[in-house]
């Protein structure tokens, strides 16, 4: 079995020019523009049923930092940012044992767990 080592430098990258620069800007724009629409739904805490959480979030630079608290079953009014962030990164590694080429165990990755919801109401 081999090995796979990516090298790069960032004095290789690409130097955008102004028209780029611009492009790159605008859609940067839509996404936060996208992230920032209120969307309304209802979370769900996977990981301790009944219980709350509470986090900061900040997505982009410009962005202030924002605290969140968020009990389970009940129904909010967050930015798609924020939901997006709590449906698709909240999820954590289920350590399992495998076994290895040569019949050992080794502890490795056996999936991932979804700690948290949020489900939206606006296109029930």
């Amino acid at each position: 079995m081999s090995s796979f080592v990516k090298e790069y430098s960032i004095g290789s990258r690409k130097k955008l020019n102004k028209e780029e620069k611009h492009a790159a800007e605008d859609l940067r724009q839509k996404a936060r523009d996208l992230d920032s629409k209120a969307v309304t739904g209802v979370f769900k805490n996977i990981e301790v049923e009944g219980g709350d959480v509470t986090f900061s979030h900040k997505l982009y630079k410009e962005d202030p930092h924002r605290t969140y608290h968020l009990e389970d079953g009940e129904t909010y009014t967050i930015p798609l940012g924020v939901a997006k962030h709590l449906n698709n990164m909240t999820k954590v590694k289920r350590h399992s044992y495998l076994v290895g080429p040569d019949g050992k165990k080794l502890q490795g990755i056996g999936g991932y767990r979804q700690r948290y919801q949020f489900t939206s109401t606006e296109f029930m």
